[in-house]
């Protein structure tokens, strides 16, 4: 019988007891494949959850940090039911379908997607997205590189908040620890190291949480960038471990630059990266990701100031542009990536990109939904970041349209 459904996050499916979390003391009981139930899920759970047998929220969208990295994980996830909280019990037996988002009472037979397919070549890169370092041996062997390195989790794996990682001398140490093995594992195809970009309502739990500031709409408020121009000592904390990366010979890191409001945010940034010693698209590639309409309509003064390649980040530019929180259950109808809006910014970047000779690239929930993937190959983007279990899926895609787009080239 079917108990509920909400937003399905990958193709993996879970049996187990439902663990309710009510406190945070709750989340230190999860036992090994229980099914999670919580309200909202935030970063300083992860810990916990990768060892549960699925994972069920209330609140949340298929975009939110927890859902792609619990899909890495290969735990499957439900988000943005809504009530899950109130219908489910501790120690009933549910089904988890992460593909179709429904949970069922009891054990239900379905079986996950594992898709096989066979290995395709496209001239458009076949990148991926790794929150997690111990999948990137594995995630290596079929993709082209690293389109964002997300450094969160390497740090909410300590339990502790960045500014008291810094604190206690730890912060340089793991992040390079965690970039080692990316680098190290893709040599030498290039690996984006994007810097911390962590709304502040997903720190609170960690040790020195409470420095943080209460925010109505966190992912409209400080995060990204901003956040770290703020404490300069962890930014520069983030391009020091970057430096000790370079000076071993890992020549294939990149530096991106995320959630940028401004260019002069971008140039404070690339003012910072020198005090340690390190010179912009000489000593590393440094880029910008595109997630906010001020960025769009002022790339010019981004392409004059110098970068070495752009990187879209299509859920937070549709959550700006259509003034939608996409972590909202309330407007998440409204939320679309593929508004028409969106999608004339998205063009006109990545042809203003072209035009100069600067690599394109999407990364983040849209480079792994073939639809999207399709409109951006067609728009000539130079590069897609995917998820790892879904980049033989993404190079047929890729494949199959820059088919399509050749042969009406031969028949027009």
């Amino acid at each position: 019988m079917k108990l509920l459904k909400g937003i399905g996050t990958s193709s993996y499916v879970g049996v187990g007891k439902v663990r309710k979390i009510e406190t945070d003391r709750d989340i230190l009981q999860i036992k090994e494949g229980e099914i999670v139930v919580v309200s909202k899920a935030s970063r300083d759970m992860l810990q916990h959850l990768q060892k549960a047998g699925g994972v069920i929220t209330d609140y949340g969208g298929i975009t939110s940090h927890v859902a792609i990295v619990l899909r890495e994980m290969r735990v499957p996830c439900i988000v943005g039911t809504g009530n899950a909280t109130e219908i489910l019990e501790n120690g009933m037996i549910v089904t988890v379908d992460g593909k179709t988002g429904n949970v069922y009472g009891g054990f239900m037979e379905i079986e996950g997607e594992e898709e096989l397919f066979d290995i395709y070549n496209p001239a458009t890169k076949i990148k991926v997205n790794l929150n997690v370092p111990e999948i990137a041996e594995s995630a290596a062997l079929y993709s082209d590189g690293v389109g964002s390195i997300r450094i969160e989790n390497m740090m909410v794996r300590t339990l502790k908040h960045p500014y008291k990682l810094l604190e206690d001398g730890e912060l340089v140490d793991v992040i390079v620890s965690g970039v080692r093995k990316i680098a190290d594992a893709f040599y030498p195809k290039p690996v984006w190291f994007r810097t911390f970009d962590i709304p502040t309502d997903e720190l609170k739990r960690l040790r020195g949480g409470e420095a943080e500031p209460y925010e109505k709409n966190p992912l409209l408020g400080l995060r990204g960038i901003q956040k770290d121009l703020n404490r300069v000592d962890i930014l520069m904390a983030e391009f020091q471990a970057i430096k000790y990366l370079l000076d071993d010979g890992y020549d294939n890191i990149g530096l991106k630059i995320p959630f940028v409001r401004d260019i002069s945010e971008y140039i404070l940034s690339k003012k910072i990266l020198k005090d340690v010693k390190l010179r912009p698209h000489k000593d590393i590639d440094v880029g910008v990701s595109v997630e906010t309409p001020s960025v769009v309509f002022t790339f010019d003064e981004f392409l004059k100031e110098g970068i070495d390649f752009m990187s879209l980040g299509m859920s937070d530019l549709a959550m700006c542009s259509l003034a939608v929180d996409r972590r909202s259950v309330k407007v998440a109808k409204l939320f679309n990536i593929m508004h028409p809006a969106v999608l004339k910014m998205v063009k006109m970047v990545i042809a203003k990109c072209n035009r100069y000779g600067i690599e394109s690239s999407v990364s983040g929930h849209a480079g792994g939904d073939p639809e999207i993937v399709k409109k951006l190959i067609k728009f000539g983007i130079s590069s897609i970041s995917t998820n790892p279990d879904q980049v033989l899926k993404i190079r047929k895609t890729v494949y199959n349209v820059e088919n399509e787009i050749i042969k009406r080239g031969f028949t027009s």
